[in-house]
């Protein structure tokens, strides 16, 4: 199953929700072809569709409307009662190895166009099949569900019902003579390309106002930024030491380190640890094991010193060889004389940046820019959490290419400069810049409407005027070329027609219309495999064939519904 068919896959709401086995009719919601659909279950599927429509629309849905998205969540359901019990019939599932293999080699279009698998702007198939097996750095275990519950089960069902339902006796013997046979065939062509389009300036906004998803945006930062560290001086570190002493005296009287902190009255330092799970002693560096040598479970180190602050170690427990042990930060915090100079300096690089970019700043005053992948304004990763919440306020109301006043992050102990690389702020693409392309749109459809109303009259008059291409063809077969291109649809439609002494079809070739007709049939006795007749068959289905054939099982099944909208 390497590549999937172009059927329009149902989308279901819900749709292998837990059927309940309710005794009670109070719980009960209603009923598909006998099984039972608790309340539950349905209202699960109805808000699926009201927040659907909300998403949508931007707004609650009316009297009117609530009546139609309950008749729709029935609908729904009463589709997935219908594939729930095909499925058991012929015993169909999907296993994640087709999943992966499908998702592998049939990669939808939207994951292709998305703009998380893009770089440089082109779609990196290595990157997504990486998020396919690890979930890492994009998460698509949706994409895998969807496929192994929706996707692959209903291209299975497909192929079983053709072979088990569709393909009779009686239809088997007629594709058998179609294959057999050969044939002199008219082919009247109608093109729309010469038909004359008008479209107002209200049908083009009302498209583009019903087909608004289409030009929704990706919201992203991509932001650069350099970092200039503040270095405490000996009054901070002494406060920040003093406050270690005080953790460590804590520790030996049994207190958790986690209560510690929270009840920490001094605002001098800021404290965190690290819980580092079980580590190898041996393989610890030689400076923390011999900060834990001869330390008692739950006591820590003296206070070590480090750039900004001071850092102890306190042994949780030990075993033959292994070590469990948090270590602690307590981060001196810089006041005001600390802070002047580098927010000068910060100051001088922001200024040098403003003409010549951030990164060639930073590289002027010999410090390191990093830039940050795209990221979403809602899963937006900065350097440090205490100065989230003013950076997205400056990111709110700046432009690409602006370069932020300079935020002290006491987190890091450092003023870091943000420079806007890239964003994109728009949720749609305006109406002025995909006018044309709506135009476009809208001429080749009204082309193709009247095309087909053109076809429709002459059918029923072939004596009207009509502008149309002629050819006639002579003695050929399914497997006939024309105009370089197999004749398998052509041919087999127009003499199915025939042989059901129905009108000539009518077949969609880009934006042409071809009706073709059969001028003498000549049946020949010649023996087809069971494969081939399948193969064509299969081939010359409806488009929509499936849909079709869902619409007529919803009619024909028995619901019964105890809900009101």
């Amino acid at each position: 199953m390497n590549k999937l068919p172009t059927f329009i896959v149902i989308t279901l709401l819900g749709l292998f929700f837990l059927v309940s086995c309710a005794t009670n009719s109070s719980s009960v919601a209603g009923s598909v072809n006998g099984t039972e659909i608790s309340l539950e279950d349905f209202f699960n599927s109805y808000r699926g569709h009201y927040a659907i429509f909300g998403y949508q629309t931007g707004r609650t849905p009316t009297k009117e409307e609530k009546e139609k998205l309950h008749n729709e969540t029935w609908r729904d359901i009463t589709k997935a009662i219908i594939l729930q019990d095909y499925y058991k019939k012929y015993n169909i599932s999907a296993s994640v190895a087709e999943v992966l293999d499908t998702l592998s080699n049939s990669i939808p279009e939207h994951i292709i166009k998305s703009p998380r698998f893009q770089v440089n702007g082109k779609f990196d198939k290595k990157l997504y099949l990486q998020s396919l097996m690890t979930d890492q750095p994009e998460n698509l275990a949706a994409l895998r569900k969807h496929y192994q519950e929706n996707v692959i089960p209903i291209l299975k069902l497909q192929k079983v019902l053709i072979e088990e339902e569709m393909l009779s006796s009686k239809i088997r013997k007629q594709v058998e003579q179609i294959i057999a046979s050969n044939a002199d065939l008219e082919l009247y062509i109608f093109a729309p390309s010469q038909l004359e389009i008008s479209l107002s300036d209200a049908e083009i906004s009302a498209w583009y106002q019903t087909n608004l998803e289409q030009f929704r945006l990706w919201q992203f930062y991509r932001l650069g930024y350099c970092s200039i560290p503040v270095i405490p001086d000996s009054t901070e570190l002494s406060d920040a030491k003093n406050t270690a002493e005080f953790i460590r005296n804590e520790l030996v009287r049994g207190i958790d380190i986690k209560d510690i902190i929270a009840n920490l009255e001094n605002k001098n330092s800021l404290v965190s640890f690290i819980d580092n799970g079980y580590q190898k002693t041996e393989e610890l560096p030689w400076e923390i094991q011999n900060a834990l040598l001869g330390l008692e479970n739950g006591l820590c180190s003296e206070p070590l010193p480090y750039e900004k602050g001071w850092i102890m170690y306190q042994k949780i427990q030990s075993t033959k060889t292994l070590t469990l042990y948090n270590t602690i930060f307590v981060q001196a915090l810089p006041k005001t004389a600390s802070l002047l100079a580098p927010e000068t300096q910060a100051q001088q690089i922001m200024k040098l940046a403003l003409n010549i970019g951030l990164q060639q700043a930073a590289d002027e005053f010999g410090i390191s820019y990093t830039l940050t992948p795209a990221m979403s304004p809602d899963s937006l990763i900065v350097p440090a959490n205490d100065i989230k919440g003013k950076l997205m306020k400056y990111l709110e109301i700046a432009n690409s290419g602006d370069i932020i006043e300079p935020l002290y992050s006491a987190e890091l102990s450092a003023w870091l400069i943000f420079e806007v690389v890239e964003k994109q702020s728009k949720e749609y693409l305006p109406l002025e810049e995909v006018k044309p392309q709506i135009v476009q749109i809208l001429s080749k459809e009204r082309r193709k409407d009247q095309n087909k109303q053109i076809v429709e009259r002459w059918l029923i008059n072939q004596n009207i005027p009509a502008n149309y291409q002629w050819e006639k063809l002579e003695q050929v077969t399914i497997d006939s070329l024309w105009q370089g291109k197999p004749l398998t649809t052509i041919y087999y439609q127009a003499v199915k027609a025939y042989l059901e002494k129905a009108n000539p079809p009518q077949i969609t070739e880009g934006e042409v219309i071809i009706v073709p007709k059969v001028t003498a049939f000549r049946p020949q006795k010649t023996k087809i495999s069971p494969e081939r007749i399948k193969t064509i068959y299969t081939q010359n289905l409806p488009e929509d064939w499936f849909n079709s054939w869902m619409e007529e099982q919803v009619k024909k099944a028995k619901v019964v519904i105890n809900t009101k909208p």
